[in-house]
Parts: C-alpha cells; sequence; structure tokens
C-alpha cells in the first residue's frame, strides 16, 4: 500500500515509542526520588507532561502550515491518516509476545515499589543522625522514676542537647531517634548494674518519635513523667509521654518540622527546639574544617597550622594557644584534659574540650585543699 515505506522502519518508530515510555518512566522514578514534598513532585510532573507532548504541539502546528511548507507536506501524507486494522488476541504468536512484555512491565514496576517501599519502612531514606539543641527551659519539680517510686529534681531540657541516632525501630511508621553519650558519641550501657561492673547506675537515653495517637513528633524519657495523677503518663496506658511535642503534622522527616514547640514545666508552654541532619553532602557541610566522607559524616582535621577541630560538623575550634586557659581572679590556669586510656586524645562533653585545674597554679581554695577542679561545658548557651 505504501511502497516508499518498509518494515523496517514500521518497526523503528515503534521501537521509538516503546523508548520514549520507558524514558518517562525512569524521569517519574527520578522525580519520585529526588522530590522533598508534594508539591513540588506535582510541578514536576506537569513540567514532565508538557516537555513530552512538544512533539504533538509541533506535529499540529506543522499541519496548520504554522512552519513551513515542506513541514505540512510531510505530515500530512495519506499514510498519516490511513487506519490499520487491528489484530484480535489470540489470531497470532505476536500477542503472546506482548501479553509477557507487560507482565515484564508490570513485574519490574511492582518489584521496585515494593523494594522502595521496604526500605522506607526501615528509615533508610531518613537521616540517620540528627544532632537537637533545646532552649534553656528548666522544669523545677520533675518527677523521675527512682528504685523507690518517684523523686522529684531540677530538669535542664539543654542537658538534652546532642546527638540522636536511629536504633534501627520505628513507631507510627516513622524512625526514633535516640539520645547518644555527651563524651564520646557511643550508645548509653543500659546493662544491669549487677552486669556492669563499671557503672553502678544505669542511664536510659531520651528519646524522639512520633505519635500518631497527638499526631505530633514528641521527645521523651521512660524515667521522667509529668504527674502522678495523668495516666497518660505512664506508659500502661499511654504510648507518649512527651515532654516537648510538636505542632500537628505528618512529616516524616523529623528536621521538616515547623513551627513552635510546646514543653512541660509543671503546665504546657511554648518553646523552640532546632533539629538539624548530621549527615554531609559535600566539605561546605563540614564548614571547610574537615572532609566529608562517603557514609555522610565528617572527618575533621587534627592539628591543621596549631588549630585542632571538634564536632559532627567541624564547627568547634581549638587553638593550640588555647589549650591552657586562665582565671579572670586568681589568674590560675586550667589545661585542656586527656583520657587516661587513649594517649593524646582530649576528652570531650557535646563536642567541646574540656579543662583540669593545674594544681598549685593560684586558686586558694582549690590548692590549699589539695583538690582539683574540672570544666565542662553543660549543653547550653
Amino acid at each position: 500500500t505504501f511502497p516508499e515505506l518498509s518494515y523496517k522502519q514500521f518497526v523503528f518508530s515503534n521501537v521509538l515509542r516503546i523508548g520514549m515510555g520507558y524514558l518517562f518512566l525512569i524521569n517519574v522514578l527520578l522525580i519520585l526520588w529526588k522530590a522533598s514534598d508534594v508539591m513540588q513532585i506535582f510541578f514536576d510532573f506537569i513540567a514532565l507532561q508538557f516537555i513530552q507532548h512538544l512533539d504533538n504541539v509541533a506535529f499540529s502546528l506543522a499541519k496548520m502550515s504554522m512552519l513551513s511548507a515542506s513541514m505540512k507536506a510531510a505530515t500530512t501524507r495519506r499514510y498519516f491518516r490511513t487506519e490499520f486494522k487491528r489484530s484480535n488476541p489470540g489470531q497470532s504468536g505476536k500477542s503472546f509476545f506482548f501479553v509477557v512484555i507487560y507482565l515484564l512491565n508490570l513485574s519490574g514496576l511492582l518489584g521496585g515499589m515494593i523494594y522502595v517501599s521496604m526500605k522506607q519502612a526501615n528509615g533508610d531514606y531518613q537521616c540517620k543522625s540528627i544532632t537537637a539543641k533545646f532552649r534553656e527551659d528548666i522544669w523545677r519539680n520533675a518527677l523521675v522514676v527512682s528504685s523507690g517510686g518517684y523523686e522529684e529534681r531540677t530538669l535542664m531540657y539543654s542537658y538534652f542537647n546532642g546527638e540522636y541516632v536511629q536504633d534501627g525501630n520505628m513507631h507510627d511508621g516513622r524512625p526514633i531517634y535516640i539520645e547518644r553519650r555527651k563524651f564520646d558519641g557511643t550508645e548509653f550501657d543500659t546493662t544491669l548494674p549487677s552486669k556492669n561492673l563499671l557503672n553502678t547506675t544505669v542511664k536510659i537515653p531520651a528519646k524522639f518519635q512520633y505519635c500518631s495517637s497527638i499526631r505530633a513528633w514528641v521527645f521523651m524519657h521512660d524515667n521522667i513523667r509529668k504527674s502522678r495523677r495523668d495516666c497518660s503518663s505512664r506508659p500502661e496506658c499511654s504510648d507518649c509521654p512527651w515532654l516537648l511535642r510538636s505542632e500537628e503534622t505528618e512529616v516524616y522527616d523529623i528536621e521538616e518540622v515547623k513551627g513552635p514547640w510546646q514543653v512541660w514545666q509543671g503546665v504546657i508552654e511554648a518553646t523552640d527546639v532546632r533539629i538539624s541532619c548530621n549527615e554531609c553532602d559535600e566539605n561546605a557541610d563540614c564548614n571547610l574544617n574537615g572532609v566529608c566522607q562517603k557514609d555522610g559524616t565528617c572527618e575533621c582535621f587534627d592539628d591543621v597550622e596549631g588549630v585542632t577541630f571538634f564536632g559532627l560538623h567541624c564547627e568547634v575550634i581549638l587553638e593550640d594557644k588555647c589549650r591552657t586557659i586562665v582565671g579572670e581572679r586568681y589568674n590560675e590556669s586550667y589545661s585542656v584534659l586527656y583520657l587516661p586510656w587513649a594517649p593524646g586524645q582530649l576528652y570531650e562533653t557535646y563536642n567541646r574540650p574540656a579543662f583540669t585545674y593545674d594544681s598549685g597554679s593560684g586558686e586558694p581554695g582549690l590548692d590549699s585543699a589539695d583538690m582539683s577542679a574540672t570544666l565542662i561545658f553543660s549543653g547550653g548557651r
């Protein structure tokens, strides 16, 4: 019917159309992978649909003599207007081939969706490590669980500043972030005292988690209660005995929580919590004071021109001339404290060096009593 056309050209044109379909699917997956919010996905899909139909727009304009006479002649040839007879399923072996291709595409898409869903359920797409900075709010009569029941203590929320890391568990579809120790960034030892010969007290870490019952991200501690009378403060009555809670939200990434938080200080007060992801993508995320590693952590420079850098983003600077500091009253001196079991390694709290008193340097109270003192950062401003 069309001697100027060959079967190879027909096959090639259809292969190109199939290729365009696969490229469209790849673009869709890239959009879903890189997008950070729903509106961004929506606008990217609109742009992708527009680009995909540009060739159809050009074809229509050519048929309307809007481009050139030669393009109009090319787009109005009779084989563009001819309807070909469509074969019914089962009339040829080609139908089986198309069914197989369809099933392979369906299996690939479903497999990809299952893979992504499982990684999302494991928290792989959320930040693994975060830093939380609380305001210097104080709860004077915090109820702390002890062996004898409840004990009232003064709670300074800034003491909980520092690093929180995913522990691999999920709650209401979001990861749980567990507090790390302040002097070395490792996990708290929660073993029983009888099994822990180095420590006589078990320290329970605080944590961040999402609670669907109140639709908010919360900060909580298993050994701190809001009230003796409030049932929601007991785990058997509630899975969310919060000490701080965000505004109502459904975001999956805790660092994307917007707006003020609420803090319990005997009554509910407004506060702010700054949460940032500790993972780096480039050296600039390490403040150019270290190198961003492949695992997303910063390796800080050590002793570069008399300067040593600390912190999860190498943001703390210690100059050699500041390894000894002098008091304002007695001109007494304090020097950086080193770990006794790791020669040359500084003792840190909240990623800042600690200083110990130099005996005999002039502080009468310490010298006369033959005592020592240590200056450490407590997490506040």
